[in-house]
């Protein structure tokens, strides 16, 4: 994404939607676009550039959910804390009591 391609591409495909958009009727064209080309003209790129956005979005929240699977913190003193709220376990057996000869 460093590079300055892409703010060069989305220029590039703005202007050329502006260009074939425009409703200029002062002046006749031979060339002229018809009202489904002027439109395809403005929803292809917004539909392409929408899916480049969401691609991108997707690849970051993957990226951002991996770190966050291998970079963890490790708090024992919450373990600690955790373990010592629970009751002891009553099915343990206690063992066997010591008395003298």
């Amino acid at each position: 994404m460093d590079s300055p391609v892409f703010p060069v591409l989305l220029t590039a495909v703005t202007y050329l939607s502006l260009v074939l958009a425009s409703n200029d009727t002062t002046t006749p064209s031979p060339n002229r676009l018809t009202e489904p080309e002027r439109l395809a003209a403005i929803i292809v790129p917004s539909v392409v550039g929408g899916l480049i956005l969401i691609g991108i979005l997707a690849f970051i929240i993957v990226k951002v959910k991996e770190k966050r699977q291998t970079e963890g913190t490790y708090k024992p003193s919450n373990e600690e804390q955790v373990g010592s709220r629970m009751p002891p376990n009553s099915a343990l057996k206690l063992p066997p009591e010591e008395r003298l000869i």
